[in-house]
């Protein structure tokens, strides 16, 4: 049986320093790291051998509450997928991870999912705070029975979380304004489509909308901000009409932003004569958000690398039960702009994260 001495000796390194490279503790140089995990695959060296008797000490339940997704709703794909790679990895350390799903649109069922995780007593819960008013009852929950939490995708601030980890919403806002300021012109006005109920109580794309605005408010640009609402996209004849008329009738509007990743769907929406004439910004790399970038009827994503989100997510709050490791309050998402010349390259990161699941 292959031992971190073994490793070390090979490595012409010391014990504590194969320790930090196995778990991921920094502190070791980026090439002798790179040798050592490369002696480390030679020799088919298992985690597992060097957690098993930390996991025969202590079980620790790890519990996940984050919306379901599917074919309309694509985008929490990435960031489960994250997750299960998390989960694979700290599994061997005597940890165990189990996902509550909930719809993303009914705050109902996100309370009640909530409700059969908090009966399995986890030492720690990684959750999206979608509903900002339900959340605030979830808290005072967890804090009432000591079970620590942290936040990724969406943040909530005045709780006691040990992490946010996601995309700051407001600069990302603002960014999608400054993008759809370089292909519009001064006179031109501007569209915010919001595509969900409750979009008040949902903080993430409320954020998005709120640092849109702001942009052109700091840069002292006068420009008309139109706002058009649907609570959601089923009716599809119904939505078609309306978005239509209403930039039949605003035919200065150049350019819509959309807080959410369901700018593609919005895209289809519209006519294809109408949509020749516009800009489209919105979110997330999703597969057919990326499909109409390359049509070109999405002039700009940005992507926030939501499968990372959930994969640092699962061992951030390991280090943290396991080896009391208080990560700083928040860990920042990238914001990455995406068009259809380099959208190839971030399909691929996308395609080699999945894979590694």
């Amino acid at each position: 049986m292959v031992t971190i001495k073994d490793i070390a000796k090979e490595a012409n390194v010391s014990a504590g320093t194969v320790d930090r490279v196995l778990h991921d503790r920094g502190g070791v140089s980026s090439a002798t790291e790179q040798r050592i995990r490369r002696i480390l695959k030679q020799k088919n060296f298992k985690i597992n051998i060097v957690a098993s008797s930390l996991a025969m000490k202590k079980h620790l339940s790890l519990a996940t509450l984050v919306p379901k997704f599917d074919n309309e709703n694509l985008f929490w794909k990435s960031p489960i997928s994250g997750i299960k790679k998390g989960e694979s990895e700290v599994r061997p350390y005597g940890v165990e991870t189990k996902i509550f799903n909930f719809d993303q649109f009914d705050p109902k069922n996100y309370m009640s999912s909530f409700d059969q995780l908090i009966k399995t007593k986890p030492d720690g819960v990684v959750m999206v705070p979608l509903f900002e008013k339900e959340t605030k009852k979830i808290i005072k929950k967890l804090n009432e029975s000591k079970i620590p939490y942290l936040f990724f995708n969406v943040n909530l601030k005045g709780c006691n979380n040990i992490c946010f980890i996601g995309q700051k919403s407001f600069e990302a806002g603002g960014l999608a304004a400054q993008l759809i300021s370089f292909c519009t012109h001064i006179n031109d006005e501007l569209l915010i489509v919001t595509t969900r109920k409750n979009f008040d109580n949902y903080r993430a794309h409320s954020q998005r909308v709120k640092g849109f605005v702001d942009y052109f408010s700091r840069n002292n640009r006068n420009v008309k901000i139109h706002q058009i609402h649907f609570d959601s996209l089923n009716n599809r004849k119904k939505v078609v009409h309306e978005i239509n008329q209403f930039l039949k009738l605003n035919p200065k509007i150049k350019g819509i932003m959309v807080p959410s990743s369901r700018t593609s769907n919005v895209s289809e929406l519209i006519d294809d004569k109408i949509i020749e004439d516009l800009n489209l910004v919105g979110f997330d790399t999703t597969p057919n958000n990326v499909e109409a970038l390359k049509k070109g009827k999405i002039t700009f994503l940005i992507s926030q690398k939501s499968f990372n989100q959930g994969y640092k997510s699962i061992r951030t709050m390991t280090d943290f039960l396991l080896h009391k490791k208080i990560p700083n309050d928040e860990l920042p998402s990238p914001l990455e702009i995406i068009t259809k010349e380099n959208v190839m390259f971030s399909e691929f990161d996308r395609k080699m994260s999945n894979k590694e699941t």
